[in-house]
């Protein structure tokens, strides 16, 4: 018999997880100094080098969000599935 546990835990899941995701709208970056930013194409405006931290559409956690010090305005909210049709 496999339950939701040991399924969850196959695929790389932790189960008991309660995390909130959320949808990138642009991608972020981080520089040398160690300031994050969000840019639409390439590096930020004025800055030479940087690493990239996160792509446009990627999901990642609030508590990683929260930690690169981005507004919940920046990112965008998931998909509410439309169960009215």
């Amino acid at each position: 018999m496999v339950t939701r546990l040991d399924w969850a835990t196959n695929l790389g899941e932790n189960p008991f997880r309660k995390d909130k995701m959320a949808i990138l709208k642009k991608d972020v970056w981080t520089n040398e100094k160690g300031e994050v930013k969000e840019a639409d194409s390439g590096l930020p405006n004025g800055w030479a080098k940087g690493k990239l931290l996160g792509r446009k559409g990627q999901e990642v956690s609030d508590l990683q969000v929260k930690e690169w010090g981005l507004t919940k305005e920046t990112k965008a909210k998931k998909p509410v599935e439309n169960k009215g049709k």
